[in-house]
Protein backbone atom coordinates (compact mmCIF):
# COMPACT_ATOMS: atom_id res chain seq x y z
CA UNK A 1 0.00 0.00 0.00
CA UNK A 2 2.88 2.25 0.72
CA UNK A 3 4.54 1.88 -2.34
CA UNK A 4 1.61 2.07 -4.29
CA UNK A 5 0.85 5.67 -2.82
CA UNK A 6 4.39 6.42 -3.60
CA UNK A 7 4.07 5.48 -7.45
CA UNK A 8 0.92 7.40 -7.61
CA UNK A 9 2.61 10.81 -5.58
CA UNK A 10 5.47 10.49 -7.78
CA UNK A 11 3.56 10.18 -10.94
CA UNK A 12 1.26 13.13 -9.99
CA UNK A 13 4.35 15.47 -9.04
CA UNK A 14 6.05 14.61 -12.15
CA UNK A 15 2.56 14.95 -14.66
CA UNK A 16 1.49 18.00 -12.54
CA UNK A 17 4.86 19.42 -13.15
CA UNK A 18 5.03 18.89 -16.84
CA UNK A 19 1.42 20.75 -17.22
CA UNK A 20 2.05 23.73 -14.99
CA UNK A 21 1.24 26.72 -17.25
CA UNK A 22 3.91 28.66 -17.92
CA UNK A 23 3.43 32.40 -17.10
CA UNK A 24 1.83 34.99 -19.14
CA UNK A 25 2.27 39.02 -18.28
CA UNK A 26 1.83 41.85 -20.44
CA UNK A 27 3.82 45.16 -20.77
CA UNK A 28 2.30 47.91 -18.82
CA UNK A 29 2.97 51.49 -19.43
CA UNK A 30 2.58 54.38 -16.46
CA UNK A 31 3.12 57.46 -18.69
CA UNK A 32 0.10 58.38 -18.91
CA UNK A 33 -0.90 61.43 -17.51
CA UNK A 34 1.59 63.33 -15.07
CA UNK A 35 4.02 65.20 -14.27
CA UNK A 36 1.20 66.41 -11.97
CA UNK A 37 -0.71 63.11 -12.69
CA UNK A 38 -3.39 65.09 -13.97
CA UNK A 39 -5.67 63.19 -16.87
CA UNK A 40 -7.76 64.19 -20.08
CA UNK A 41 -6.94 64.30 -23.57
CA UNK A 42 -3.75 67.03 -24.18
CA UNK A 43 -2.13 65.41 -20.54
CA UNK A 44 1.55 63.44 -21.36
CA UNK A 45 0.66 60.04 -23.01
CA UNK A 46 -2.90 61.18 -23.99
CA UNK A 47 -3.22 63.16 -27.27
CA UNK A 48 0.47 64.87 -26.48
CA UNK A 49 3.43 66.00 -27.91
CA UNK A 50 5.44 65.63 -24.85
CA UNK A 51 8.12 62.84 -24.57
CA UNK A 52 8.07 59.51 -23.73
CA UNK A 53 4.30 58.81 -24.66
CA UNK A 54 3.45 61.71 -26.52
CA UNK A 55 1.97 61.09 -30.18
CA UNK A 56 -1.53 60.85 -31.36
CA UNK A 57 -4.07 57.72 -29.54
CA UNK A 58 -7.46 57.04 -31.17
CA UNK A 59 -9.02 54.66 -28.99
CA UNK A 60 -10.00 55.28 -25.57
CA UNK A 61 -9.77 53.31 -22.74
CA UNK A 62 -12.94 52.18 -20.96
CA UNK A 63 -12.70 54.01 -17.95
CA UNK A 64 -11.24 57.17 -20.12
CA UNK A 65 -8.58 58.82 -20.70
CA UNK A 66 -6.57 58.00 -17.04
CA UNK A 67 -3.79 58.87 -14.63
CA UNK A 68 -1.33 56.21 -14.49
CA UNK A 69 -0.20 57.19 -10.54
CA UNK A 70 -3.89 56.72 -9.35
CA UNK A 71 -4.94 53.59 -6.73
CA UNK A 72 -8.04 53.45 -8.38
CA UNK A 73 -6.14 53.11 -12.04
CA UNK A 74 -4.01 50.28 -10.65
CA UNK A 75 -6.94 48.71 -9.11
CA UNK A 76 -8.70 48.64 -12.48
CA UNK A 77 -5.84 47.31 -14.08
CA UNK A 78 -5.04 44.90 -12.03
CA UNK A 79 -8.10 43.18 -11.90
CA UNK A 80 -8.58 43.37 -15.89
CA UNK A 81 -5.29 41.79 -16.51
CA UNK A 82 -6.28 39.02 -13.99
CA UNK A 83 -8.91 38.27 -15.72
CA UNK A 84 -7.11 38.29 -19.20
CA UNK A 85 -5.49 35.27 -17.45
CA UNK A 86 -2.26 37.88 -16.64
CA UNK A 87 0.41 37.21 -13.27
CA UNK A 88 2.47 39.44 -13.93
CA UNK A 89 3.32 42.92 -15.64
CA UNK A 90 6.65 44.34 -17.15
CA UNK A 91 6.73 47.87 -16.59
CA UNK A 92 8.66 50.62 -18.70
CA UNK A 93 10.77 52.27 -16.51
CA UNK A 94 12.61 55.34 -17.61
CA UNK A 95 15.09 55.97 -14.69
CA UNK A 96 15.50 56.90 -11.56
CA UNK A 97 14.81 60.22 -11.89
CA UNK A 98 12.09 62.73 -10.21
CA UNK A 99 11.83 65.31 -12.58
CA UNK A 100 9.49 65.59 -15.15
CA UNK A 101 7.62 62.70 -17.04
CA UNK A 102 10.23 60.14 -16.55
CA UNK A 103 10.25 61.25 -12.73
CA UNK A 104 6.56 60.55 -12.97
CA UNK A 105 6.78 57.49 -14.38
CA UNK A 106 9.39 56.38 -11.25
CA UNK A 107 7.07 57.98 -8.83
CA UNK A 108 4.22 55.94 -10.59
CA UNK A 109 6.27 52.60 -10.56
CA UNK A 110 6.93 52.93 -6.55
CA UNK A 111 3.07 53.72 -6.31
CA UNK A 112 2.25 50.58 -8.43
CA UNK A 113 4.59 48.34 -6.24
CA UNK A 114 3.17 49.81 -2.91
CA UNK A 115 -0.48 49.35 -4.11
CA UNK A 116 0.17 46.11 -4.70
CA UNK A 117 1.91 45.68 -1.28
CA UNK A 118 -1.04 47.24 0.85
CA UNK A 119 -3.55 45.18 -1.20
CA UNK A 120 -1.94 41.66 -0.67
CA UNK A 121 -2.07 40.96 -4.34
CA UNK A 122 -1.65 37.84 -6.09
CA UNK A 123 -0.24 39.80 -8.97
CA UNK A 124 3.38 40.58 -9.51
CA UNK A 125 5.43 43.09 -11.92
CA UNK A 126 9.23 43.58 -13.23
CA UNK A 127 11.10 46.11 -14.30
CA UNK A 128 11.81 46.90 -18.36
CA UNK A 129 14.78 49.80 -18.87
CA UNK A 130 13.70 51.55 -21.46
CA UNK A 131 15.93 52.97 -23.59
CA UNK A 132 15.49 56.51 -22.22
CA UNK A 133 18.81 57.36 -23.16
CA UNK A 134 18.05 57.15 -26.54
CA UNK A 135 20.35 55.29 -29.56
CA UNK A 136 23.69 55.52 -27.27
CA UNK A 137 21.82 53.35 -24.60
CA UNK A 138 23.71 53.08 -21.33
CA UNK A 139 27.27 53.33 -20.17
CA UNK A 140 27.96 50.47 -17.63
CA UNK A 141 28.49 52.28 -14.73
CA UNK A 142 25.12 54.36 -15.31
CA UNK A 143 23.39 50.61 -16.04
CA UNK A 144 25.06 49.64 -12.67
CA UNK A 145 23.56 52.43 -10.94
CA UNK A 146 20.19 51.63 -12.26
CA UNK A 147 20.29 47.93 -10.85
CA UNK A 148 21.23 49.25 -7.70
CA UNK A 149 18.21 51.29 -7.68
CA UNK A 150 16.09 49.17 -9.05
CA UNK A 151 17.32 46.45 -6.83
CA UNK A 152 17.22 48.74 -3.05
CA UNK A 153 13.66 50.31 -4.39
CA UNK A 154 11.72 47.74 -5.79
CA UNK A 155 13.11 44.33 -5.14
CA UNK A 156 14.10 44.81 -1.58
CA UNK A 157 11.29 46.33 0.21
CA UNK A 158 8.77 44.12 -2.62
CA UNK A 159 10.18 41.08 -3.03
CA UNK A 160 6.72 39.45 -2.20
CA UNK A 161 5.63 41.19 -5.38
CA UNK A 162 8.11 41.03 -7.99
CA UNK A 163 8.43 38.60 -10.62
CA UNK A 164 11.16 35.98 -10.32
CA UNK A 165 11.91 34.21 -13.42
CA UNK A 166 13.79 32.52 -11.80
CA UNK A 167 15.42 35.06 -9.85
CA UNK A 168 14.11 38.49 -10.19
CA UNK A 169 13.61 39.55 -13.80
CA UNK A 170 14.96 42.90 -14.89
CA UNK A 171 14.73 43.51 -18.77
CA UNK A 172 16.53 45.82 -20.51
CA UNK A 173 14.87 47.12 -23.81
CA UNK A 174 17.69 47.32 -26.85
CA UNK A 175 20.11 49.19 -27.40
CA UNK A 176 20.74 49.08 -23.42
CA UNK A 177 22.52 45.65 -22.74
CA UNK A 178 22.03 44.09 -19.68
CA UNK A 179 25.07 43.72 -17.10
CA UNK A 180 25.57 39.90 -17.11
CA UNK A 181 27.46 39.66 -13.77
CA UNK A 182 25.07 41.02 -11.74
CA UNK A 183 23.47 37.65 -9.59
CA UNK A 184 21.05 39.76 -8.16
CA UNK A 185 18.89 39.65 -11.39
CA UNK A 186 17.95 37.53 -14.32
CA UNK A 187 18.77 40.05 -17.03
CA UNK A 188 17.31 39.55 -20.41
CA UNK A 189 17.58 42.30 -23.13
CA UNK A 190 14.74 42.28 -25.27
CA UNK A 191 13.74 44.36 -28.68
CA UNK A 192 13.26 43.96 -32.53
CA UNK A 193 16.05 43.69 -35.04
CA UNK A 194 15.29 46.97 -35.98
CA UNK A 195 14.65 49.64 -34.07
CA UNK A 196 11.46 52.28 -33.76
CA UNK A 197 12.51 55.70 -35.44
CA UNK A 198 12.88 57.62 -32.46
CA UNK A 199 15.79 55.31 -31.28
CA UNK A 200 17.66 54.27 -34.68
CA UNK A 201 20.18 51.96 -32.45
CA UNK A 202 22.85 52.76 -34.60
CA UNK A 203 24.97 51.10 -32.20
CA UNK A 204 23.35 47.59 -33.09
CA UNK A 205 23.27 45.94 -36.21
CA UNK A 206 20.68 43.29 -37.44
CA UNK A 207 22.58 40.30 -36.51
CA UNK A 208 23.15 41.33 -33.09
CA UNK A 209 21.99 38.76 -30.43
CA UNK A 210 19.20 39.79 -28.52
CA UNK A 211 18.17 37.56 -25.49
CA UNK A 212 14.28 37.74 -26.75
CA UNK A 213 12.49 39.04 -29.65
CA UNK A 214 10.09 41.79 -28.99
CA UNK A 215 7.41 40.85 -31.67
CA UNK A 216 7.01 39.28 -35.04
CA UNK A 217 4.33 38.55 -37.12
CA UNK A 218 3.59 37.03 -40.12
CA UNK A 219 4.16 38.60 -43.44
CA UNK A 220 0.25 38.23 -44.51
CA UNK A 221 -0.60 40.37 -41.91
CA UNK A 222 1.33 43.04 -43.06
CA UNK A 223 -1.01 46.02 -44.90
CA UNK A 224 1.62 49.08 -44.92
CA UNK A 225 4.46 50.91 -43.77
CA UNK A 226 5.96 54.45 -44.56
CA UNK A 227 9.18 56.43 -43.63
CA UNK A 228 12.06 54.73 -41.93
CA UNK A 229 9.93 51.49 -40.95
CA UNK A 230 11.36 47.98 -43.08
CA UNK A 231 8.78 45.96 -42.62
CA UNK A 232 10.83 42.64 -43.19
CA UNK A 233 12.93 43.12 -40.77
CA UNK A 234 9.78 42.04 -38.09
CA UNK A 235 7.84 39.86 -40.51
CA UNK A 236 7.89 35.77 -39.29
CA UNK A 237 6.22 33.68 -36.93
CA UNK A 238 6.60 34.75 -33.13
CA UNK A 239 10.16 33.80 -31.74
CA UNK A 240 10.42 31.03 -28.83
CA UNK A 241 14.05 32.04 -27.34
CA UNK A 242 16.67 29.55 -26.48
CA UNK A 243 14.70 29.62 -23.07
CA UNK A 244 11.28 29.57 -23.55
CA UNK A 245 9.95 33.20 -23.73
CA UNK A 246 8.04 34.28 -26.17
CA UNK A 247 6.25 37.95 -27.38
CA UNK A 248 3.17 37.92 -29.12
CA UNK A 249 1.32 40.96 -29.82
CA UNK A 250 -2.57 41.66 -31.15
CA UNK A 251 -1.80 44.03 -33.86
CA UNK A 252 0.97 47.20 -34.96
CA UNK A 253 -0.70 49.92 -35.84
CA UNK A 254 1.03 53.29 -35.54
CA UNK A 255 -0.25 55.21 -39.00
CA UNK A 256 -2.78 57.55 -36.46
CA UNK A 257 1.13 58.31 -35.08
CA UNK A 258 2.99 59.02 -37.79
CA UNK A 259 3.19 62.68 -37.30
CA UNK A 260 5.06 62.50 -33.62
CA UNK A 261 7.24 59.25 -35.64
CA UNK A 262 8.55 61.48 -38.25
CA UNK A 263 6.33 60.06 -40.39
CA UNK A 264 6.97 56.96 -40.19
CA UNK A 265 4.62 53.79 -39.75
CA UNK A 266 4.08 50.28 -39.74
CA UNK A 267 0.82 48.23 -39.97
CA UNK A 268 0.46 44.51 -39.26
CA UNK A 269 -3.89 44.06 -39.08
CA UNK A 270 -4.84 47.48 -38.08
CA UNK A 271 -8.43 46.51 -37.96
CA UNK A 272 -8.30 43.17 -36.55
CA UNK A 273 -9.97 40.99 -39.53
CA UNK A 274 -7.09 39.33 -40.54
CA UNK A 275 -6.95 37.15 -36.94
CA UNK A 276 -2.92 37.67 -36.52
CA UNK A 277 -3.53 37.41 -32.16
CA UNK A 278 -5.49 33.96 -33.22
CA UNK A 279 -2.86 33.21 -35.29
CA UNK A 280 -0.20 34.12 -32.78
CA UNK A 281 -1.71 32.35 -30.21
CA UNK A 282 -2.35 29.61 -32.41
CA UNK A 283 1.72 29.03 -32.95
CA UNK A 284 2.57 29.11 -29.17
CA UNK A 285 -0.28 26.67 -28.69
CA UNK A 286 0.87 23.84 -31.34
CA UNK A 287 4.72 24.47 -29.68
CA UNK A 288 3.62 24.45 -25.90
CA UNK A 289 6.38 22.37 -25.11
CA UNK A 290 9.18 24.81 -25.65
CA UNK A 291 7.06 27.37 -23.96
CA UNK A 292 8.46 28.44 -20.57
CA UNK A 293 7.26 32.33 -19.92
CA UNK A 294 4.89 34.51 -22.58
CA UNK A 295 4.48 38.26 -22.40
CA UNK A 296 2.18 40.37 -24.65
CA UNK A 297 3.33 43.64 -25.86
CA UNK A 298 0.96 45.46 -24.70
CA UNK A 299 -1.35 45.98 -21.95
CA UNK A 300 -1.73 49.74 -23.00
CA UNK A 301 0.49 50.81 -25.67
CA UNK A 302 -1.96 53.27 -27.43
CA UNK A 303 0.55 54.94 -29.41
CA UNK A 304 1.17 51.80 -31.69
CA UNK A 305 -2.22 50.29 -31.13
CA UNK A 306 -1.20 47.16 -29.37
CA UNK A 307 -3.08 47.52 -26.32
CA UNK A 308 -5.36 44.70 -25.06
CA UNK A 309 -6.53 46.85 -22.25
CA UNK A 310 -10.57 47.03 -22.20
CA UNK A 311 -10.68 49.93 -24.51
CA UNK A 312 -13.25 51.77 -27.73
CA UNK A 313 -11.79 50.44 -30.96
CA UNK A 314 -11.31 53.04 -33.46
CA UNK A 315 -11.00 50.76 -36.17
CA UNK A 316 -12.29 47.58 -35.52
CA UNK A 317 -16.22 46.91 -34.67
CA UNK A 318 -15.67 45.24 -31.73
CA UNK A 319 -16.93 44.46 -27.81
CA UNK A 320 -14.24 46.57 -25.95
CA UNK A 321 -12.94 43.37 -23.97
CA UNK A 322 -12.34 41.15 -27.11
CA UNK A 323 -8.52 41.03 -26.68
CA UNK A 324 -8.70 40.84 -23.22
CA UNK A 325 -11.21 37.85 -23.31
CA UNK A 326 -8.97 36.10 -26.29
CA UNK A 327 -6.51 36.38 -24.24
CA UNK A 328 -7.98 35.21 -21.36
CA UNK A 329 -9.01 31.49 -23.29
CA UNK A 330 -5.88 31.21 -25.29
CA UNK A 331 -3.94 31.49 -22.13
CA UNK A 332 -6.07 28.87 -20.85
CA UNK A 333 -5.48 26.84 -22.97
CA UNK A 334 -1.79 26.42 -22.55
Amino acid sequence: MVAALLVVTLVAAIYGNRHERPPVGAVLYLWYGGPNQDSGLGTPGWNSSTYPGGGTIVDQPTIGYYSSDDNETFAWQVSQMQKAGFSFAVISWWGPSTLGESGAINKATHDFFAYLKSNGSTFKAAIMIDAYNGTHGLSNPSLASDYDYIYNNFVTPFGKWYFDWPGPLLMTFNPVTPLDNDSRFTSKEIGNYACEPIDTCAAHSLNQKLDWIFWDTPAQYFVGQGGSYNATNDEGPPVISSDGEVTLVPRIDSYYDQGYQNGSFLRFDPSLSKGLYQEQWGYVLSHSSSVKLVIIYSWNEYHERTAIEPHIDFTANINSTYLSNLTSYYASKL
